[in-house]
C-alpha cells in the first residue's frame, strides 16, 4: 500500500520544505482538491503542469483527487436533465486536471450533489445507474476512475449510504471507470463494519481513505484503523491509502506528520 495525504490537511500555500518533510516521513502522494490549487476557471494546464513538477521534484505523485464538485452550482446527478449535463461537463473537466496532474481516480462522495429527494428508492437506483454509466465512460475515455464512495446519513447523505449500495451500483454499472471508494469514518458511522467491506469490496476496491469522523485529527483516533488495515492486507490490496483530515489552524503541519506517522504504523504504508 501507498501512502497519500489530501491537500485539505495544509494550507494553500504549502509547498518546498512542507513536500520535503512529508516526503521524508513516508508519504508518497497527495490527493488533491483542485480548489485548492486555484478557482476552477484557472485551473489551466500551465498552472497544473507546474504544481506536478513541484510535487514529483520531492519525490511526490498526486495519488487521486477529491472534492470534485466544490464550487460548482446547478450540478445533480438525480437532479433535471439540465443539471446532470452539468455534472457531466464538471466530470469532463475533472478528467482532464487528472490527466495533467497524473491522477487516477477522483472520489466522488457529494452527498449534496448525489441527493435523492423525493425519488423512491428503486427509481433512484436505477437513474443512478444510467447516468453513472455515462459518467464512468465519460471519465474512462481519459484513464480517470470514479471512486464511489458511501457516504452516511450523519453527513447528510441520502443516496447509496452504505457500502453495500455502493457495491451494488458499481457492479450494476459494471464499468471499469467507476469502482469502490472506501473510508474508515464513513462505513463506521453508516453502522457497518469495515472489515467486512473492504473483504466484499476487494475486487472493485480502487482507492482508501484513512479518516476520522468529521476528517478530525488523528491524536487520539475514534476510527477503526486497526481493522481496516488488517483486512486490506489480507485482500493484498495494492492501491493507496490516503489520509483525508481537514487543516488544523494551530499548527498545520505538526497535525498531519502526527497522522502520517500513526497511519503508516497502522496500515503498514
Amino acid at each position: 500500500m501507498k501512502l497519500s495525504v489530501s491537500n485539505l490537511a495544509f494550507t494553500p500555500t504549502a509547498g518546498g520544505d512542507e513536500w520535503e518533510r512529508l516526503a521524508a516521513a513516508g508519504v508518497s502522494g497527495v490527493e488533491v482538491a483542485p480548489t485548492r490549487l486555484g478557482p476552477w476557471a484557472e485551473l489551466d494546464a500551465a498552472r497544473l503542469r507546474a504544481f506536478r513538477t513541484e510535487l514529483e521534484g520531492r519525490g511526490l505523485r498526486a495519488s487521486s483527487l477529491q472534492a470534485i464538485f466544490f464550487g460548482v452550482d446547478g450540478l445533480a446527478l438525480l437532479g433535471s436533465v439540465e443539471a446532470f449535463h452539468a455534472m457531466e461537463a464538471q466530470i469532463a473537466r475533472v478528467a482532464r486536471i487528472a490527466a495533467e496532474l497524473g491522477a487516477e481516480v477522483a472520489v466522488f462522495g457529494a452527498p449534496r450533489q448525489r441527493a435523492r429527494g423525493t425519488l423512491p428508492p428503486e427509481d433512484a437506483f436505477a437513474l443512478g445507474a444510467e447516468r453513472l454509466s455515462r459518467l464512468a465512460h465519460l471519465a474512462g475515455e481519459e484513464g480517470l476512475v470514479i471512486g464511489l464512495e458511501p457516504v452516511p446519513a450523519d453527513y447528510g447523505n441520502d443516496f447509496l449510504p452504505g457500502w453495500r449500495d455502493v457495491l451494488a451500483m458499481v457492479q450494476a454499472v459494471d464499468h471499469a471507470g467507476l469502482r469502490v471508494h472506501l473510508d474508515t469514518s464513513c462505513v463506521a458511522l453508516g453502522g457497518d463494519d469495515i472489515a467486512e467491506a473492504v473483504q466484499a469490496c476487494a475486487p472493485w476496491l480502487a482507492h482508501y481513505h484513512a479518516a476520522e469522523p468529521k476528517l478530525g485529527p488523528f491524536a487520539a483516533p475514534a476510527a477503526p484503523h486497526a481493522a481496516a488495515a488488517a483486512a486490506l492486507a489480507a485482500v493484498g490490496y495494492p492501491g493507496w491509502v490516503a489520509i483525508e483530515m481537514l487543516e488544523q489552524p494551530a499548527h498545520p503541519l505538526a497535525a498531519l506528520l502526527d497522522a502520517v506517522r500513526y497511519v503508516r504504523g497502522t496500515y503498514a504504508c
